[in-house]
């Protein structure tokens, strides 16, 4: 009598769970979404439904036995349970607060290490109380850090975009050269010629960390990623019901950025962008000297709030970038806009060509510009 309470005991336990395990690891190779269909999506039903907190439905399509191969909104609410239950490791790297029912590389990455480990999960009430603790990381940057799989040319857009001025500037260079003797006849630029994903803006321009900042782009795809300079990536861009576009600002060293987007494998042009300390100075210009210079020759602005590297001096025709500050007050670059060159060759200073600038630190975008004219 006493085997036999023992083995009912026992047999009553092992119904408490139910191993979530799969024939191999690796299940998921691909990001799957809304309308998604295949293999792959009656795999998650599959996984989704072990669990009786993310299951797909009770009963009917999607339920447990009745998987498919259709990712439709059941499946879309079930997938925004589970990433709401491993947040931490779903939601968290990506800078996300909520599910967004897309599953990319952190869900699968959860979904597969859940399948190689096999691990079990609950299916039945229980009078003890299971606690998870979850642990915050040493360093919160860890979750953004760019992967060797991730690493690109952030500036492959830029240098697209550099080719075509190039291409222009060879052209109308060669007219001037000449004074006119050769036909000014512009190369063919094609829509190939330009990256395929392009950043127009961001608002604001400058945020903390955690903080939401909207993005303006041509281009994007669900599997789109923002490159913070060569070492950061956010894996995840929000989109509203009203098809407004956002991501939120990573926790990582506050400073300027080189950002650009990745989409398909095509890279957007960069602007800065600037994770904000509230206990950095405020960027401010005073002056710039001489108030006319030369094509080619040095200028000098004085101001406040520089950083010791990485600032960069906008100009009109001309953006000079790594700029350093000893003292954080002084900027000294040269001016040499590519599209005067040709003019600076053949004028005779003479011309005056008005000018302003604004200066990007670590701290932030100067609240205010400078003007001077530029002699060629």
């Amino acid at each position: 009598m006493r085997l036999r309470s023992l083995f009912l005991c026992a047999a009553v336990a092992s119904l408490s769970y139910v191993p979530f395990s799969y024939a191999q690891t690796d299940v998921f190779t691909v990001n799957l979404t809304l309308g998604s269909r295949g293999a792959q999506v009656t795999a998650l039903q599959q996984a989704l439904n072990r669990d009786p907190d993310t299951r797909v439905a009770a009963n009917g399509p999607g339920s447990p036995g009745n998987e498919t191969d259709y990712f439709g909104p059941l499946t879309q609410a079930a997938v925004i349970k589970f990433q709401e239950k491993y947040a931490s490791e779903v939601l968290v790297p990506v800078g996300l607060l909520q599910g967004s029912g897309y599953v990319g590389p952190y869900t699968r990455t959860k979904l597969d290490a859940l399948a190689a480990s096999k691990t079990a999960v609950p299916v039945a009430t229980s009078t003890a109380t299971t606690s998870t603790a979850t642990s915050t990381p040493a360093d919160p940057a860890a979750a953004y850090r760019i992967k060797d799989y991730e690493k690109t040319d952030i500036y492959a857009g830029d240098k697209m975009l550099q080719a075509i001025q190039d291409r222009i500037n060879s052209a109308v260079e060669t007219t001037i050269l000449t004074r006119g003797a050769t036909p000014l006849v512009l190369p063919t630029i094609s829509a190939s010629d330009y990256p395929s994903v392009s950043i127009k803006s961001m608002s604001p321009r400058a945020a903390p960390a955690r903080a939401t900042v909207s993005i303006t782009a041509a281009g994007l795809s669900p599997d789109s990623t923002i490159y913070f300079g060569n070492d950061y990536i956010v894996r995840a861009l929000h989109r509203d019901l009203l098809g407004n576009t956002s991501f939120t600002v990573p926790a990582i060293p506050p400073g300027r950025y080189d950002v650009a987007v990745r989409s398909g494998g095509a890279i957007s042009n960069t602007l800065s962008f600037i994770i904000s300390d509230p206990k950095a100075p405020a960027v401010r210009l005073q002056s710039v000297s001489p108030a006319t210079i030369t094509f080619g020759a040095a200028v000098t602005v004085t101001g406040s709030g520089f950083s010791p590297q990485n600032n960069v001096v906008m100009t009109t025709y001309q953006t000079i970038r790594d700029l350093p500050s000893k003292d954080g007050t002084t900027l000294s670059f040269t001016i040499a806009p590519d599209n005067y060159k040709a003019l600076a060759k053949v004028g005779n200073g003479s011309t005056k060509i008005p000018v302003t600038l604004s200066v990007v630190s670590d701290y932030g975008f100067s609240a205010n510009t400078l003007s001077f004219d530029l002699s060629i």
